[in-house]
């Protein structure tokens, strides 16, 4: 498939909540929270759009609410996600994942906290590839046109980039808040946990409602 970068990014906050980017006709990332119970059960967020938020159901439990803002700036995007249950659950784990096409960035340069290196082609024994607290992960130039790029900030969050080939085609970069993952712990009704952080791109980005911008001398 051909893509052409003229246009640059175009961003959408999806009913249920998530967040796609595309260039062109192609998917280039995509976020989306991850919710854990005991026994590293995920939940499927089959999330139930409500006007401005989405609510998702937890199996055999309550639910939780979601909402995702995002707020453009001049080289990327600023996103919020906040979580925030309906009802007292319990939960081991929470985190937002940025999902990547795999062989887009393999090969491509990465560098998180003091470790950097190439995306690898085979699956390493570790499959978390770096992570550090606090600290900016930088990815490219990859496969796609133009040579795409990123840099992700998250402050006072974990980051973690992983292989995550043995479950899905992608490179995943996710944040959590670095809670203890077990045993399983109540998370009370009304205690929102918000994800936030900004990723910034190497083209314009636009939200898709927007018209295009165009970066002067690009």
């Amino acid at each position: 498939m051909k893509t052409s970068p003229k246009a640059g990014l175009v961003l959408k906050v999806l009913p249920n909540q998530s967040v796609a980017i595309t260039l062109g006709p192609k998917t280039v990332a995509w976020m989306a929270p991850e919710i854990f119970t005991e026994g590293w059960a995920k939940q499927s967020l089959a999330v139930r759009p409500q006007g401005s938020y989405g609510v998702v159901p937890l199996k055999g439990q309550g639910r939780v609410g979601l909402q995702t803002l995002a707020k453009m700036t001049k080289k990327g995007v600023r996103l919020r996600f906040t979580l925030t249950p309906l009802e007292t659950v319990k939960a081991i784990h929470l985190r937002l994942v940025l999902g990547l096409p795999y062989k887009d960035w393999q090969g491509s340069f990465y560098q998180l906290g003091a470790k950097r290196g190439k995306i690898p082609a085979k699956a390493p024994a570790n499959i978390r590839i770096a992570e550090a607290q606090s600290t900016p992960l930088t990815l490219g130039p990859s496969r796609l046109p133009k040579g795409l790029a990123l840099e992700m900030k998250a402050p006072r969050l974990y980051t973690v980039l992983q292989d995550n080939r043995q479950w899905t085609p992608t490179l995943q970069a996710f944040v959590n808040r670095h809670e203890p993952a077990e045993p399983a712990w109540e998370w009370k009704k009304g205690r929102k946990k918000v994800f936030g952080f900004t990723l910034s791109f190497s083209v314009p980005i636009r939200g898709a409602a927007e018209k295009p911008r165009h970066r002067p001398n690009s």
